[in-house]
């Protein structure tokens, strides 16, 4: 838990501290270029060279991090780290390749499928993966979480490792102390959990930013109706929306039961599941609208939905009580999506 609230501080930091926050967006970018405050970056292929004075955070599928930033935020499927972190870094993925150029110069959380590291670390090192496979230098601290593992010609102050792993320690490495720690079959709920919640928020931020870009008035005209929002607003929202969940249904079973209606039925229920689906989106937005005119900066669509998302997905993700919000998110989701088609 103490990670994931080390990665909400580190995704926060620049939207409480600064409104000058570089966002950029697209499918391939190739990004060199000097950012005196945080920089994100959303997209397919990312390969980002920047100088960054501040946080860099990235959300892609093939992420190349090449340049030298403050702080370190990354999601990918694919991922090389070549460049220089002067502080922490959290990176979460599937294949990580932590490179021989690339130097970390204080900590490091790594959460993924495959991961390598030969480059160097400077303090302490936590890696929760399948496989791991370490060549380089981790002047403090290694701590392993995974099925096997392979140190090689590693450098390393003290090792930590689940006893239960498969591990090769090769005769070159050195490393001044071991620990084993109980076995990760003890983990996997908690593991699981966390790659869980990171997976569906950045599937729900990339879906944000989609909409977005195809539909970049629609925040505009959700803004305003925002603009008025009270306890009232928001009750009537989820009583609009619980009620379009009962009602809904019952017209389009009542449409399957005439032939002349079916392909009309076919299109609302389509309609009516791909809304279910953006409701976590539009209730995350207004969390992070209301969030957002608190600090009383300009409007920032990408901004407010990030801010937004990300706290929703963080209440969704609590045991026990997460389904509660779950059912609430939906409910006024529905509400700010029926809104829409009400004349101003």
């Amino acid at each position: 838990m103490k990670y994931l609230k080390f990665l909400l501080v580190l995704l926060f930091i620049p939207f409480i501290v600064k409104a000058d926050v570089g966002i950029i967006s697209g499918d391939n970018i190739n990004e060199e270029k000097e950012n005196n405050n945080s920089s994100v970056m959303f997209g397919n292929n990312i390969v980002s060279n920047n100088l960054t004075k501040g946080i860099e955070a990235l959300f892609g599928n093939n992420v190349d991090y090449n340049g030298t930033s403050d702080y370190l935020v990354l999601f990918g499927n694919n991922v090389n780290i070549n460049g220089e972190i002067n502080n922490d870094g959290f990176i979460f993925g599937n294949i990580i390749n932590i490179n021989e150029e690339a130097n970390i110069n204080r900590d490091l959380v790594i959460l993924g499928n495959e991961v390598t590291i030969n480059g160097q670390i400077k303090r302490d090192v936590k890696v929760y993966a399948s496989s791991v496979i370490i060549n380089g230098e981790i002047t403090n601290n290694l701590t392993i979480k995974a099925n096997t593992i392979e140190i090689e010609e590693a450098t390393i102050n003290t090792l930590s490792y689940n006893k239960d792993a498969i591990i090769n320690i090769s005769e070159k490495a050195q490393i001044k102390d071991t620990i084993l720690t109980d076995e990760i079959s003890q983990n996997y709920s908690l593991l699981d959990n966390i790659m869980n919640y990171f997976i569906n928020l950045v599937g729900t931020l990339i879906l944000f930013m989609a909409i977005c870009l195809l539909l970049p008035q629609l925040f505009k005209r959700i803004n305003k109706k925002n603009a008025t929002i009270n306890t009232l607003n928001f009750f009537s929202l989820f009583g609009f929306g619980a009620l379009s969940l009962i009602l809904i249904p019952i017209i389009i079973f009542l449409l399957f039961g005439f032939p002349f209606t079916i392909s009309l039925a076919l299109l609302i229920l389509t309609l009516f599941i791909i809304a279910i689906c953006l409701a976590n989106i539009f209730t995350g937005y207004l969390i992070g609208y209301i969030i957002w005119k608190f600090l009383k900066k300009e409007d920032n669509y990408l901004l407010i939905g990030l801010i937004g998302i990300t706290i929703l997905n963080t209440l969704i993700a609590i045991p026990n009580f997460g389904f509660i919000f779950s059912f609430i998110a939906i409910m006024v989701g529905m509400g700010i999506i029926l809104q829409q088609f009400k004349k101003d």
